[in-house]
C-alpha cells in the first residue's frame, strides 16, 4: 500500500539530486568491467572486479543513509579516523614493494587508508570553508594547508607519489571555488612552481629516476625502454598502435601479450587506447569527464556553501585522477602509480569512489538553507 508513495519520494529525491551523475557513473563502470575482462583474458567474467563493483554500491547506499546533515556534523571525525588510518599504515601496514600503503583485514581483504583520506580532505576543508567568510589572504588558508599538506607528507613517505599529488589540485580548486581573490590565488599557483626544486630531495631515488626518463623519453635507448623506462614506452606503444578505431576487444598486442605492466589498475588506460582506438577512447573521457562535470554544475547551482563545496570537491576527485591518469599513461607526466576510479581494479579506490557519488547525491538532493548566516553577520 506504500509504494506509490515511496515512489513518489523516489522521483523527488532524483530531480532534486544530481541525477545526471548516476547513468554516467554507469556507462564508465560498464566500460570498466569490459576492460578488466580483457586484461583477464576475455574468457570468464573477472568476478573479482565485479565483487568490488557490488562493495562500491553498498558503500555509495550507506553513504546515501546517512544523510547529507550527518556528513556534514561527523567531517571532523571522519577526517580524523582517516588520518589516524594513515598513521597507522605507517606503523603496521603490510610492506610491499619497499612500500608500505595497505593494512591487512579479516579473510584476506585489505584497504588502502590514502584513497579515503582524499574523501575526507573533501569533507573537511568543505566544512571549513562552509563555516567562514570567504578567504581574504593567506593567513585565511593557514589551517586549510595544513589539512591538506600533513596527509599529504605521509602519504609521501609511504612512499605513495601518486596519492600525494591528488591533494594539492584538490585544496587549489576549493580554495578558488571558497571565495579567494585571484591576488591570494596567483601566489598558492606560483609559489609551489618556484618551489618544486627543493622535493627533488624528498623523493626516493626510483622516483628520480622515472623523472629523468620522462624528461628524455623521445630519446631513450634500447637499454632504458627495457628497464627504467620500460612502464612508460610500453604505455604509449600501446596507445599510439591503436590508431583510430583499436585492434578490437581482447585482440590488443601489448594486453594480449602481458607486455602492458600494470594494465589491470594504474595503466589501464593504453589498453582503452589500443583496443579501442582513438575513437574509443575518446568517448571514454567524454563520459568519464562528464562525471566530474555534471557535479561541478551540481555544485553551481547550491546556495549552501558546504553542499557547494562538497559536490565540487568531489567533481574535481574524478577530474584530477583522470588528467593525471590518463597524463602518465601517454606522457604528460612522468610516471607514477594512480588508479583511475570506478575502472582500474583496485577495491579500496572503487568503494571511495562508490561513497563519493552516495555522498554527492545525498547533498545535493537536501534543501540547504536560503541564506547562509554568514550574511547576517557584520
Amino acid at each position: 500500500m506504500r509504494t506509490p508513495g515511496r515512489l513518489n519520494r523516489a522521483r523527488a529525491f532524483l530531480r532534486r539530486s544530481c541525477w545526471p551523475v548516476l547513468p554516467a557513473a554507469a556507462a564508465v563502470l560498464a566500460f570498466g568491467t569490459l576492460v578488466q575482462w580483457s586484461v583477464a583474458g576475455g574468457d570468464a567474467l573477472p568476478s573479482s572486479h565485479l565483487i568490488r563493483i557490488v562493495a562500491g554500491g553498498m558503500a555509495g547506499a550507506a553513504a546515501l543513509v546517512w544523510g547529507a546533515r550527518r556528513w556534514r556534523a561527523t567531517a571532523w571525525l571522519f577526517y580524523a579516523a582517516c588520518l589516524a588510518l594513515v598513521v597507522l599504515v605507517l606503523l603496521v601496514g603490510r610492506e610491499t614493494n619497499q612500500a608500505r600503503r595497505w593494512i591487512d583485514l579479516v579473510a584476506g581483504f585489505k584497504i588502502q587508508p590514502s584513497e579515503f583520506m582524499k574523501l575526507g580532505l573533501i569533507l573537511a576543508l568543505a566544512r571549513w570553508f562552509a563555516d567562514r567568510p570567504p578567504p581574504r589572504g593567506l593567513r585565511d588558508l593557514l589551517v586549510p594547508g595544513a589539512l591538506t599538506a600533513v596527509p599529504a607528507f605521509l602519504i609521501l613517505i609511504e612512499p605513495d607519489l601518486g596519492t600525494s599529488l591528488v591533494f594539492a589540485p584538490l585544496l587549489l580548486g576549493m580554495v578558488w571555488l571558497a571565495g579567494t581573490p585571484w591576488r591570494t590565488m596567483r601566489w598558492l599557483l606560483f609559489v609551489p612552481v618556484l618551489l618544486a626544486p627543493l622535493g627533488w630531495g624528498v623523493i626516493q631515488g626510483y622516483q628520480k629516476e622515472r623523472v629523468l626518463t620522462w624528461w628524455n623519453q623521445d630519446h631513450l635507448t634500447a637499454e632504458q625502454r627495457a628497464a627504467e623506462g620500460y612502464h612508460l614506452w610500453h604505455a604509449k606503444l600501446a596507445v599510439g598502435s591503436g590508431g583510430l578505431n583499436g585492434h578490437g576487444w581482447a585482440r590488443g598486442p601489448e594486453n594480449r601479450l602481458g607486455l602492458l605492466p600494470e594494465r589491470h589498475n594504474d595503466f589501464v588506460f593504453p589498453v582503452i587506447g589500443e583496443e579501442f582506438g582513438f575513437l574509443g577512447g575518446t568517448l571514454f573521457l567524454v563520459g568519464y569527464a562528464g562525471i566530474g562535470m555534471v557535479l561541478l554544475v551540481a555544485a553551481g547551482r547550491r546556495r549552501d556553501p558546504f553542499q557547494r563545496l562538497v559536490l565540487a570537491g568531489i567533481g574535481l576527485h574524478f577530474l584530477v585522477h583522470l588528467v593525471l591518469n590518463v597524463g602518465v599513461s601517454i606522457g604528460l607526466w612522468p610516471t607514477t602509480g594512480l588508479p583511475l576510479p570506478m575502472v582500474s581494479f583496485g577495491g579500496s579506490s572503487m568503494i571511495v569512489g562508490g561513497m563519493a557519488l552516495g555522498i554527492a547525491l545525498v547533498v545535493s538532493a537536501t534543501r540547504g538553507p536560503v541564506f547562509h548566516p554568514e550574511a547576517f553577520r557584520a
